[in-house]
């Protein structure tokens, strides 16, 4: 018959094994919180991103420009690659969306590669904005000019041309057509040096450049800059956001810094939608986040491609109108419509 300080022992056995098994049980899961967190999975999760006032983006030199009440707000999404930990929380969250990476990534792009593409595609979105812009304002047509908007890396014009210069001559000859450039430089080879006048700041400034060979012709020469026909400058400082789905806001922001009154009539209006130049606004990726960005953002109302109004609709709102647009004229007759705040 076992004593009493057998059953002890026993006692103090069990509550070892218990220990134990309780401890093996906490590593184990530690050991799988660690692995869910630093394991990434091919997914993206999409959340709700920064906003900002577009007409704040939009800069003019040259001509007579309004100031504007209410808001034109240029909605955006953040992107980011998650581990399982990061997957499961998002999964209750309604204003995230979970996306696999594929989706998003083209196959074997680096992040750099896809923060530049997606760049590239903002500031193509910018410049299509702004030619949308002007087509629908009544402006003189012998007052425009050649705009210096971009050049080449690595050429000799880079290093003393800046954007936004005016182009006055080339080898002596008036510039006042983006064509003229590639006429004036017939007969010229890469390596020659020719003339070029800029007005910068309101004062004309002489350089001479040396023209360089184009990459798809190497036996025609170019002076390695990308320019512009407008008839003042205008810009649009697009910062570190990438991708098209600015388009529409950048090109009702020109507008409405342009233009007498203020397009919204006062009223906080936000919106996303890419831009052509047709005038045409066509779906983005991450609307239900802009609806949830929009209504945090004070935003009455939302304006929203057509075919992205189905998806937006299932997102999270209160009390926030969703105005579904096919054009930028659709859009501009609604706003020109709204009763003044």
């Amino acid at each position: 018959m076992p004593g009493p300080w057998d059953t002890i022992l026993q006692v103090t056995e069990r509550s070892r094994t218990r220990a134990l098994t309780a401890a093996m049980g906490l590593i184990f899961l530690v050991g799988v919180i660690v692995l869910a967190w630093n394991v990434p999975l091919p997914l993206v999760a999409y959340s709700p991103g920064p906003v900002t006032d577009a007409t704040d983006s939009v800069t003019v030199e040259g001509a007579q420009t309004y100031d504007t009440d209410g808001e034109l707000v240029m909605l955006t999404v953040a992107g980011q690659d998650i581990n399982a930990f990061e997957a499961l929380v998002a999964a209750v969250d309604p204003s995230v969306d979970v996306l696999a990476r594929q989706v998003v990534r083209r196959p074997d792009e680096s992040d750099e590669e896809y923060r530049r593409r997606n760049l590239e595609l903002m500031d193509q979105s910018a410049q299509t904005a702004i030619s949308v812009a002007l087509s629908r304002i009544e402006l003189p047509q012998d007052q425009w000019a050649v705009y210096v908007t971009g050049y080449a890396a690595d050429t000799p014009a880079g290093e003393v041309l800046e954007i936004g210069d005016r182009i006055v001559a080339l080898a002596g000859q008036r510039i006042e057509a983006a064509e003229s450039l590639a006429d004036v430089m017939e007969g010229s080879a890469p390596g020659d040096r020719v003339p070029l006048e800029i007005e910068r700041d309101g004062q004309v400034l002489s350089y001479e450049v040396e023209l360089v060979p184009r990459e798809d012709d190497p036996d025609t020469p170019m002076i390695g800059i990308y320019v512009r026909q407008l008839p003042f400058w205008v810009d649009i400082d697009t910062g570190i956001v990438g991708g098209p789905s600015a388009g529409m806001m950048y090109t009702l922001a020109i507008i409405d810094v342009l233009t007498p009154g203020s397009l919204t009539g006062g009223h906080v209006v936000a919106g996303t939608g890419t831009i052509d130049i047709d005038g045409k606004v066509g779906p983005v990726g991450g609307v239900r986040q802009k609806v949830v960005a929009a209504e945090a953002a004070g935003a009455e109302y939302m304006l929203v491609p057509v075919d992205n109004l189905a998806a937006a609709e299932t997102a999270p709102r209160g009390d926030m109108e969703l105005v579904a647009v096919e054009t930028i004229d659709d859009a501009l007759e609604f706003l020109r419509g709204l009763a003044t705040a």
